[in-house]
């Protein structure tokens, strides 16, 4: 692992968290911990006539889920109400929530109160459409107080359809006073584009004006919290009481580049209890999980992916939680550092409650800061650039390959030597020059253009759900060679435990005077790593190496880390020489099971191999002793009188019987009750040994021509059917048909015993 880099390189920049944007700061300073969108939101709620009194219901249930559902605490919302002013004493706009920023649940609650001024509007109250009021309003209230450089957007809910036939305010001809009005609100549009507010509306009722909508979404400003074209403003229709929440949800998400995860929904009724399931992701480090719950008393409890029961207001572990809503319809649960996984949100119901849908939704985002290094720091002109990017949360470097998974990562150059910005294709797929796939550390490569002058480099990663903090490194590109440049080396894997070390070492060559440098450490973060050995350099002429290591102390935060290493100057810190990026994941160390199981299953497998080993060589005994396929023969004087073919069945042992039949001929058969058998099994190679009832046992050749049965005069000797293998084969053998002779008549064979054999006679001493 290996970062190159120069001398004489301006000051490395972090982050200041304004709109998306960076300012370059004094080296050595550590960025403020990415948060989420910061933004400043102004609701819209239409409350005319025109609109049905559930649908004016459903719009305030979506108000009040976008004023809790912000992520950010420095975020502010007010809503406002709109109809129209058609007489003195009326008012087009309903002040139900001032502007108030979210930083407490006390306000959080006082949001979710005043959203319940907001009604339906009968016809002495101004009942018509004023949207021109209602966007002026709007605009005046993100125009001063809020936070500074938060994106400001205004989510309108209406139908569409503006009607101010009857206002005064518009002109004293009625026929004209809508298009009087439409041009105000072009007027209105034009200065929400140049403010940079966005409009993003979204439509209820059953006569919904699509055109208008459309209208609203293109007439603010178009830029978005990042380049996707699904950050752009954009109508949405809400099809049903059921569709609120996902519509509205989905509508914040994207002004935000927030993430949604799939909603879930079910029917409540009294006394009922009802659990419902909300995924959140790895990446995601801040989360609001709203429930719309219908009725006030609907107790919601929110257990976390092991099961536990989180607080409403306060921590635990690492996540922190803030509660609102518990007095009205819509309940939230906010949280910063959310355990990733299945959350499960428990509803009981009162014993008296009318049966109702609730549903619950997450919103969610992975705020990330880039972790960027460029090298060398100090290049000449055409010299190729390497640039190495980590994303990197408060909770440490994101490493997980599948939770960095649809993002789009980019570095991107620009500086007066270049025509244009350009985009540095970066990659995490172990080809050069990426040393390892899969550890979230990307790597590219880019040329240095052939005019002197700085280039300044900004990580950039888009994709859903994510908002990155852009954070520049500046590098000086010179017409000569600089007179110190650098190395930073790391040897480690991607895996490191508490209380281990990793070793480094950095390589100077310098052509110029002698420098004395310091060895710093940026972004330990909750992995609380420091350097070992020696941080003092003096770099002389010429080639000068020097280790260290890069310590994890045995309470190391466990997850992702990206450091880096810098060569600053001793007496100007914020002059780097030469840096490098060092991204691990430290994980518990591994017990005594974990850390031999390669050996445990070596041996279980060896075993293993050898249990079967046996067994075949047990299966090839007993197959070799198998006597199957040999046929016993009597002769005389070289004619084959009787023949005899060993059972079907697996055997070690052949039994039979020499006797006289009837007529004088001598004959064998398979042995009965009482009578004393010949024993044959077989023996050496093309060998069979037999044991007479008396005398001892000796052996006949398999095809030779017999050897004396007794003082018969007779030869009694075998053949054998069997067909060749291996020791290693199992396959049966299967006899064929012989000719022969059963001993009573010439050419009759004896038929094979039953498959009840005879009772085995104790007194042998085979047995």
């Amino acid at each position: 692992m290996t970062s190159d880099t120069g001398a004489h390189a301006s000051a490395a920049a972090n982050a200041a968290n304004t709109a998306g944007r960076a300012v370059p700061a004094a080296a050595g300073l550590r960025a403020p911990d990415p948060e989420p969108t910061l933004m400043d939101v102004s609701i819209l709620v239409d409350e005319s006539a025109s609109l049905s009194e559930a649908d004016v219901r459903e719009e305030i249930k979506a108000a009040g889920t976008i004023a809790l559902g912000g992520l950010n605490s420095r975020s502010r919302v007010s809503i406002y109400g709109f109809g129209s002013q058609n007489k003195p004493g009326q008012n087009a706009i309903t002040e139900a929530c001032p502007p108030v920023v979210l930083d407490s649940s006390v306000k959080k609650d006082a949001l979710a109160s005043c959203v319940r001024k907001l009604h339906r509007r009968a016809e002495n109250e101004g009942a018509d459409t004023d949207h021109a009021a209602a966007l002026a309003k709007a605009l005046g209230a993100l125009g001063g107080g809020g936070p500074e450089g938060a994106l400001k957007v205004v989510f309108l809910l209406t139908d569409g359809r503006l009607d101010v036939h009857q206002s005064p305010n518009y002109g004293r001809v009625e026929s004209d006073r809508n298009r009087e009005a439409q041009k105000q609100v072009d007027t209105q549009l034009a200065l929400a584009s140049s403010s940079h507010v966005q409009v993003w509306p979204l439509g209820f009722g059953d006569d919904i004006d699509r055109t208008a909508l459309d209208g609203f979404a293109t007439g603010g400003y178009q830029g978005g919290c990042d380049g996707r074209s699904a950050s752009k403003p954009k109508a949405r229709v809400v099809h049903d009481s059921g569709d609120v929440l996902r519509s509205l949800a989905e509508a914040f998400a994207a002004a935000g580049c927030l993430g949604v995860s799939r909603s879930d929904e079910t029917t409540l009724g009294a006394g009922q209890t009802r659990e419902l399931k909300i995924d959140i992701p790895v990446i995601a480090t801040d989360g609001s999980i709203t429930v719309a719950k219908g009725d006030p008393r609907v107790r919601v409890d929110f257990r976390d992916p092991d099961g536990n029961t989180v607080p409403g207001n306060g921590r635990s572990g690492d996540s922190e939680f803030r509660r609102a809503g518990e007095n009205g319809t819509v309940e939230t649960l906010n949280i910063v550092n959310p355990r990733n996984g299945t959350w499960k949100v428990r509803l009981t119901a009162p014993d008296r409650l009318e049966r109702q849908l609730v549903s619950a939704t997450a919103i969610w985002q992975g705020a990330v800061s880039s972790s960027l290094v460029v090298g060398p720091q100090s290049a000449q002109t055409g010299q190729r650039l390497t640039v190495w990017l980590s994303l990197v949360t408060r909770r440490g470097a994101i490493t997980d390959a599948k939770a960095l998974a649809g993002l789009n990562f980019t570095v991107q150059a620009a500086g007066p030597s270049l025509p244009a910005p350009q985009n540095i294709v970066i990659r995490d797929d172990g080809k050069a020059p990426d040393d390892r796939a899969g550890d979230g550390r990307y790597a590219g490569t880019f040329t240095a253009p052939p005019r002197p002058g700085d280039l300044t480099f900004t990580g950039v990663v888009s994709g859903y759900g994510v908002r990155a903090e852009k954070l520049p490194v500046t590098v000086a590109v010179s017409a000569e060679p600089p007179a110190l440049r650098g190395r930073v080396e790391f040897s480690s894997g991607a895996v490191v435990y508490p209380g281990q070390e990793v070793r480094g070492k950095v390589t100077m060559e310098n052509s110029g005077a002698p420098v004395r440098g310091r060895l710093v450490l940026e972004g330990s973060g909750r992995a609380r790593a420091s350097l070992g050995g020696g941080t003092e350099l003096n770099i002389g002429q010429g080639t000068t190496t020097s280790p260290f290591t890069v310590r994890f102390p045995a309470d190391a935060g466990l997850g992702g880390t990206s450091l880096i290493v810098k060569v600053a100057d001793t007496a100007d810190l914020s002059k780097t020489y030469a840096n490098g990026q060092l991204t691990v994941t430290v994980k518990p160390k591994p017990g005594w099971l974990e850390r031999h199981w390669w050996e445990l299953l070596g041996a279980a497998l060896l075993l293993l191999a050898l249990g079967l080993l046996l067994l075949l060589r047990r299966g090839a005994r007993r197959a070799r002793a198998d006597v199957r396929g040999l046929r016993a023969s009597l002769r005389r004087d070289g004619e084959e009188l009787a023949v005899l073919k060993a059972p079907a069945k697996p055997s070690n042992e052949f039994r039979l019987v020499v006797h006289d039949s009837a007529d004088g001929y001598p004959g064998l058969d398979y042995p009965r009750t009482g009578h004393r058998p010949v024993r044959v099994r077989r023996g050496a190679p093309g060998k069979v040994v037999v044991q007479p009832p008396e005398g001892p046992r000796y052996e006949v050749a398999i095809g030779g021509e017999g050897e004396p049965f007794g003082e018969t005069g007779l030869l009694l000797a075998f053949t054998d059917v069997r067909p060749r293998r291996s020791a290693w084969s199992r396959r049966a053998a299967r006899p064929s048909a012989a000719p022969g002779r059963n001993g009573t008549r010439p050419g009759e064979e004896r038929p094979e015993p039953s498959a009840t054999p005879a009772p085995p006679n104790h007194d042998d001493p085979w047995l």
